[in-house]
């Protein structure tokens, strides 16, 4: 029973990084109708910034985390104003190829200072672990679960009970109303990018010290957030939440108890499972077509 609970701790550690990804995803998919598959790309910026402000400079943890915060939400910003905004009104699939560029772009700019090296990030805490019972749970696997859920909480606060987040939530609904009432939806297109790259920096960092550090590390959290958006429902913000713990403890569960080769895998078949068996995800809404 032990090692069970072991194991759902360690999911839900992981977990709830997948579940930032995919509410960053979720976020600007429900502004623009895009995927952002940069999005990535903004969770390794941040990890990189952390670790040199953490490690080379030796500044304090919390000094770190913010510098990744900005330097992720500066670049998501320049994003959408230097390469989303100018191609707003062409199709989807055409932003959708943009951020593919974007990420390319990216990685390869993170190649230049850092090369092919593959760095670590040491644990962000050493406090002496947490136990509940016979579980055994480390300090650094609590603070990355307490300040996630922080995150999302705060995400989930600023889109229901500000001013700014009622005017995402009415430009997501409806495009041209909002531009009628006034809304700037320039202003809301950036915000939601600022919003959706900050919580990719903050994942970084707090991702950093649970792999390795390299310029292609966004890839693997962009699927996993990928797959955690469309098992929850993509357009869903708590969907997101839910579906990212929900794979995070499945693959630390299948990886002790079938095996690790699978971990790998697991998004793949997720994706495919959901689409054919429930293509809106487990809180989506299927659309209804008026005739």
């Amino acid at each position: 029973m032990s090692e069970l609970l072991t194991l759902i701790a360690a999911g839900l550690e992981v977990g709830s990084l997948y579940a930032l990804m995919a509410l960053g995803l979720v976020l600007i998919y429900r502004t623009q109708s895009i995927v952002n598959f940069a999005h990535g790309e903004l969770l390794m910026a941040g990890a990189f910034v952390g670790y040199v402000a953490f490690q080379p400079m030796s500044w304090p943890f919390p000094v770190a985390l913010v510098l990744a915060v900005l330097s992720s939400t500066l670049l998501g910003v320049a994003v959408e104003r230097v390469v989303i905004r100018p191609l707003v009104n062409h199709p989807h699939a055409t932003l959708a190829m943009a951020t593919v560029g974007v990420s390319v772009a990216v990685r390869g700019a993170a190649r230049l200072p850092f090369g092919s090296d593959i760095l670590t990030f040491p644990p962000i805490i050493s406090a002496a672990p947490v136990f509940i019972g016979s579980l055994v749970i480390s300090a650094q696997t609590v603070l990355t679960i307490v300040l996630a859920v922080s995150i999302s909480v705060a995400v989930f606060l600023l889109i229901w009970k500000t001013r700014l987040g009622r005017e995402i939530r009415a430009t997501q609904q409806n495009y041209l109303g909002a531009k009628v009432v006034g809304i700037n939806t320039g202003k809301i297109y950036s915000s939601s990018w600022a919003v959706a790259s900050a919580i990719g920096g903050a994942a970084g960092v707090l991702a950093a010290p649970l792999t390795l550090l390299y310029p292609d590390m966004g890839a693997t959290f962009l699927l996993k957030g990928f797959a955690a958006a469309v098992l929850g429902g993509f357009g869903n913000p708590l969907g997101a939440i839910v579906g990212g713990i929900a794979i995070g403890i499945l693959e630390k569960l299948v990886g002790a108890y079938f095996s690790t080769y699978l971990i790998e895998i697991s998004p793949y078949v997720i994706i495919i499972v959901v689409v054919f068996v429930r293509p809106q995800g487990l809180f989506g809404r299927g659309q209804i077509v008026r005739v």
